[in-house]
């Protein structure tokens, strides 16, 4: 039961606009970001395991604590960000569903409708532990990359642009930017705050929650370093497995 939250909120943020990001960035300079993906593991894992001791140690969710201690002025602001977030990243998401069912000749209006229709009936359900059990059920799928990615990972087009880092590039820099904004999210620091309270966990809890985060904000950083390796393998190396499932 104390398992989830932080695990849930990672998967989460393997969303259309990281995934894209990792796809562009490999596209664009192979693996010379690669270092940055496991750089990003520290980062995510600091900001989500603070406020995960924020939920444990206050009870209160993260735009409960900031109106209880700034006012509600700082509140309304802090949702109304939040607003702003989560209506972009929804815009990123169904444009990524609408990519996908492209793919399989789905119309796109279908794709969104039902992905809209999916959203809804899990909000509406008004349990956590629904939503819980969605989101890992849907996060498991992502293993696909794991798998895709040790059937096509070249030891050769690695160590060829690992090491080739354009600090001096203004595209690069902005590369650099995106991947890390797309990693800290707003609402990843309210989800799990807001989890936290809800399943009521304890501070005897404290330990299994630190594990739950350290473990879901590798595999996010995981699922995003398979994302550069295949699209470095795709388009800059010509990898032997999308050859032969171009052919078939």
């Amino acid at each position: 039961s104390v398992c989830g939250p932080g695990l849930v909120v990672m998967l989460a943020d393997t969303d259309a606009g990281c995934l894209v990001t990792a796809a562009q960035t490999g596209s664009t300079w192979g693996y010379s970001l690669l270092w940055l993906q496991v750089v990003l593991v520290g980062v995510l894992y600091m900001a989500q395991e603070l406020t995960a001791r924020l939920g444990i140690y206050t009870g209160l969710g993260h735009g409960e604590l900031i109106h209880k201690y700034y006012g509600r002025f700082w509140a309304w602001v802090s949702v109304a960000t939040l607003v702003v977030a989560c209506t972009g990243a929804l815009v990123s998401e169904m444009s990524g569903v609408v990519g996908i069912g492209n793919l399989f000749g789905v119309p796109p209006a279908a794709s969104a409708c039902t992905a809209a229709a999916v959203l809804m009936t899990v909000v509406v359900s008004g349990k956590y532990r629904h939503v819980e059990r969605v989101a890992l059920a849907m996060g498991c799928c992502e293993f696909a990359y794991l798998l895709t990615m040790f059937l096509t990972f070249s030891p050769e087009g690695f160590a060829r642009s690992v090491w080739r880092l354009e600090f001096h590039s203004g595209e690069y820099n902005f590369l650099l930017a995106a991947n890390i904004g797309a990693v800290v999210m707003p609402w990843m620091l309210f989800y799990q705050q807001s989890a936290i309270v809800d399943k009521g966990l304890q501070k005897a809890d404290l330990k299994f929650i630190r594990w739950d985060t350290l473990f879901g904000s590798v595999l996010t950083q995981v699922y995003g370093c398979a994302c550069v390796n295949l699209t470095v393998q795709r388009l800059l190396f010509s990898s032997p497995l999308f050859i032969i499932c171009s052919h078939t």
